[in-house]
């Protein structure tokens, strides 16, 4: 409306002093006038709105990660059987990431998260789909767009002990030291074998690199892992509290992480809504309510170190205490607690429940292009974890048992990588990944003779694709 106010104005200015508007000559010259201020003025509204453009994402910086894999998996299950026909399983993540400056003490970072099985809406074979760290962590029946994470980066203070706290959904996913078999910078901030999903909290770090030898950072964690209360009324909510130290040595040269920690969580609830992970064809349980089961402890330490004669090298030692209340719900026709049975409700055993697990690996570079790798972990009979949403299809890290992975990775330029590899499970435990219940030997009469088999050894022969830019 105000171009063409602009114009017309101009185009009675222009008539008003020619004194030959009126013949036809004139008019046509002033028509072409008009045509030329008229595309000038379009001009400038493309370079405002260039402008403006670049204003926006000088504020909000977008970055994509996408990755397709290939999963061919073959079970065996306790009593020697294997499912008639597994086939290859094909999925797609994408990752939107966001970052934005707000202030110089002030800054935002996003990421939103879908993933799929290709050509189907139901959910993956671990279930728990209803848990609230797994939502854009693994398939799902919605191919919904999740808020994996979302948090505030204020720095508090500056001089000798930078304060910074950390608010929203953390970046508690992907951490070390699964960035050595992906090839790519440090993407989580917690040791990945005690931890791996979405998490909200709060996080104060101070960065005490100033008053001790080479970088150190102290975390001080709270989260609330799950909000009881919207289940049940007289569910009290989970909730975790945890201190970490990172830190990097001066003498040694080679790049390093050294991470310990120690976690408490209070009031784990079941939150049984998941699949029977002992079912030969999994189905959702009859579950009678949810209640508090208990309260759970994890600490360990880790240490990685890169570019040593072309070798990577990591180690991760973790322990875990299930303090179990008692208290049981009705899942199937059992009495589960946190990792316990019992014959009547709530009868459970209160002793605390005790396992520890490894994981070590090392990754050689054989040139710019091509890498090989090989992992292993072991996890014991109590051995229980917050690795409930990993992007590792098996959640391997959560094996009561041996776990090994071999890998071979190729560069494809500076934003993408292919890798093919084998993974093989051996169960030496049921619920590998669950709280509920008492772990049980595989070879155990009452496993084998069970309708529903419990799973023995599961193999993994995939390929990735990743992109990330």
């Amino acid at each position: 409306m105000k171009n063409k106010i602009l114009l017309s104005l101009v185009a009675t200015a222009m008539l008003s002093t020619s004194s030959f508007a009126d013949t036809a000559k004139d008019i046509k010259e002033l028509k072409a006038q008009i045509a030329d201020l008229q595309a000038y003025i379009e001009d400038v509204e493309d370079n405002l709105g260039a402008v403006e453009t670049r204003s926006y994402s000088d504020k909000i910086q977008l970055g994509l990660g996408m990755r397709v894999e290939a999963n061919n998996y073959s079970t065996t299950y306790a009593n020697g059987s294997s499912p008639a026909n597994e086939g290859a399983i094909w999925r797609t993540k994408l990752n939107i990431n966001m970052k934005s400056k707000i202030a110089d003490n002030l800054k935002f970072t996003g990421r939103l998260s879908t993933y799929k099985n290709w050509g189907d809406s139901s959910p993956d074979y671990l279930g728990m789909t209803d848990v609230d760290s797994r939502q854009g962590r693994t398939p799902d029946n919605s191919n919904a767009l999740y808020v994996e994470r979302a948090y505030l980066d204020w720095y508090m203070t500056k001089g000798k002990v930078p304060l910074t706290l950390t608010i929203g959904r953390q970046p508690s996913s992907d951490g070390p030291s699964y960035q050595i078999k992906e090839g790519t910078a440090r993407k989580g901030t917690y040791d990945a074998l005690a931890f791996d999903g979405a998490a909200d909290g709060v996080v104060l770090t101070a960065n005490l690199s100033k008053v001790t030898p080479g970088k150190t950072a102290l975390r001080i964690t709270y989260g609330k892992p799950n909000n009881g209360s919207n289940y049940q009324s007289d569910l009290k909510d989970t909730t975790a509290l945890g201190v970490f130290i990172d830190k990097e040595c001066e003498a040694i040269k080679y790049k390093h992480l050294i991470q310990a920690y120690y976690v408490v969580a209070k009031d784990l609830n079941a939150n049984p809504r998941a699949f029977d992970m002992n079912s030969s064809s999994p189905t959702y349980m009859t579950v009678t309510g949810d209640k508090n089961i208990g309260d759970f402890d994890i600490y360990g330490a880790m240490f990685e170190i890169q570019n040593v004669n072309k070798f990577d090298f990591f180690i991760h030692y973790s322990y875990s205490i299930a303090k179990p209340n008692g208290k049981t719900i009705q899942w199937g026709t059992q009495n589960v607690g946190l990792l316990s049975s019992a014959s009547t409700v709530d009868g459970a055993s209160t002793d605390d429940k005790t396992g520890d697990a490894i994981w070590l690996g090392t990754r050689y570079k054989v040139d710019a292009n091509y890498a090989v790798g090989a992992e292993y972990n072991k996890g014991s009979q109590y051995w229980f974890s917050a690795t409930y949403a990993p992007n590792d299809p098996m959640n391997k890290l959560a094996t009561r048992g041996d776990a090994i992975e071999l890998y071979a990775s190729k560069k494809i330029n500076k934003f993408a990588n292919i890798r093919v590899g084998y993974v093989d499970i051996n169960y030496d435990y049921t619920g590998s990944g669950m709280h509920l219940g008492t772990p049980m030997k595989i070879d155990d009469p009452r496993v084998v003779g069970a309708d529903n088999q419990a799973i023995k050894e599961k193999t993994n022969t995939y390929i990735t694709f990743n992109v990330l830019f």
